[in-house]
């Protein structure tokens, strides 16, 4: 008999313990279910304001609004533009007249040339960049007093197109 109510005590345990243990899985379930419930109101209170805000922009004034705030960005775009070309142009013509003036002060005047005197039979030659009377004067098979005394310089300075004699 003392076995009987030791296995008895054992099933009404294990039946007990079976029955906690459903009660607490039930538990864990019914939470689950709240919590994805919950989940679900959220997600459609979202999708409801939504549907509410897309309602409101088809439905009239928020897209004029918006199209009108759109055109005078355009309008506001196209004056920096026009700003923007104006002071180009303004800055071009500024340091046009700078290098103009710079170029005019670098520019080395026309040497002074007395009478030319041809002495023998001669060449024109005009000059060309990076030539000197030295440079000259080997091509031509002379010398730069020579040159320089046909022409009338008194010094060494040529200009680019200048027109000088050569002795043949």
């Amino acid at each position: 008999m003392k076995n009987t109510v030791m296995i008895t005590v054992g099933l009404l345990a294990t039946v007990a313990c079976a029955q906690g243990r459903e009660i607490f899985v039930q538990q864990q379930a019914y939470a689950e279910m709240q919590r994805v419930s919950g989940q679900i109101d959220v997600l459609q209170n979202n999708f409801d304001d939504l549907q509410q805000r897309v309602n409101r922009l088809e439905g009239g004034n928020q897209t004029q609004d918006l199209r009108r705030e759109i055109e005078a960005l355009k309008a506001s775009v196209a004056g920096l533009r026009r700003q923007m070309q104006s002071q180009r142009d303004e800055i071009v013509k500024d340091l046009t007249s700078r290098i103009k003036t710079i170029q005019a002060a670098q520019t080395p005047p026309p040497p002074k040339q007395t009478k030319k005197v041809v002495v023998e039979p001669h060449r024109e030659y005009e000059v060309k960049a990076g030539d000197t009377l030295s440079l000259i004067a080997e091509a031509f098979e002379t010398t730069v007093p020579k040159i320089r005394e046909m022409n009338g310089l008194k010094g060494d300075i040529l200009r680019i197109g200048q027109k000088i004699m050569v002795p043949k």
